[in-house]
């Protein structure tokens, strides 16, 4: 949708606003404001309603703040017609968007674009080395109630998802996540301890730990792995059974 040009230049102008006081009584302040010509106002007027605020900000030179301050003064909103456009361009824009960086391809099965993946790691680089800010700390910093609620709904999907892999751990059913720190069965502390150490000497651990499945106190080991005598008693003593891997 084209626009008419914004008429002149935004000017700012010393103006008397009142304000109420704490005692109920009227003053008045002497500030420096953005003012509108008779043009300019009925430019606004004209486009308000029709037109999405990023364009509004783009061709006049307004903040968003400015932008909603005229609007209130002058008593404007976006019209039904106005609203249904905006929603149809920006559509538009999103699917775009979405076709040049692979979203629906990837949602498709294919795998990510190769432009998207460089762009990925580029932004990662940037924020390594300090020359961008990390999007969730400058969300945390712009809007810290948007930021509280991120966190809320991911503390929330990491609990339900750690539910769904314990349970199915209890039904003898494989992994489907790469949490490493999700405690599937309920080992004590110390048999935890020893089952991540042996899992570091390159023991082989079987990834249904439940009770139906009959691996859960069961550690294997082959050719390849670090035995110790001593760790290897520890191990039994902690209710663990050795047991060598045979193909």
């Amino acid at each position: 949708m084209k626009i008419d040009p914004f008429p002149g230049t935004l000017t700012k102008e010393w103006v008397v606003r009142p304000y109420k006081t704490k005692s109920g009584d009227t003053a008045y302040n002497r500030v420096k404001a953005w003012v509108l010509s008779d043009e300019q106002r009925e430019w606004f007027c004209r486009w308000f309603p029709e037109v999405e605020n990023k364009r509004l900000k783009k061709v006049c030179g307004m903040s968003y703040s400015t932008i909603y301050n005229f609007a209130r003064q002058f008593g404007l909103k976006k019209s039904e017609e106005g609203l249904r456009g905006i929603w149809k361009r920006q559509a538009a824009h999103v699917k775009r968007l979405c076709e040049k960086n692979g979203y629906y391809d990837s949602l498709r099965g294919k795998p990510v674009s190769e432009a998207c993946q460089k762009g990925i790691a580029r932004m990662w680089q940037e924020i390594r080395d300090g020359e961008r800010e990390h999007p969730i700390v400058k969300l945390r910093r712009t809007n810290p109630h948007r930021h509280r609620l991120m966190s809320k709904r991911m503390s929330e999907g990491r609990k339900e998802l750690i539910r769904k892999e314990r349970q199915r751990a209890v039904y003898g059913l494989p992994r489907k996540t790469k949490l490493t720190n999700v405690l599937t069965c309920k080992y004590t502390k110390r048999q935890c301890s020893h089952r991540y150490n042996a899992m570091q000497r390159g023991y082989i651990l079987m990834e249904d730990c439940s009770e139906q499945g009959g691996e859960r106190y069961n550690i294997y080991y082959d050719a390849k792995t670090q035995r110790a005598p001593r760790f290897e008693r520890n191990l039994i003593a902690d209710g663990f059974t050795l047991k060598e891997w045979k193909d």
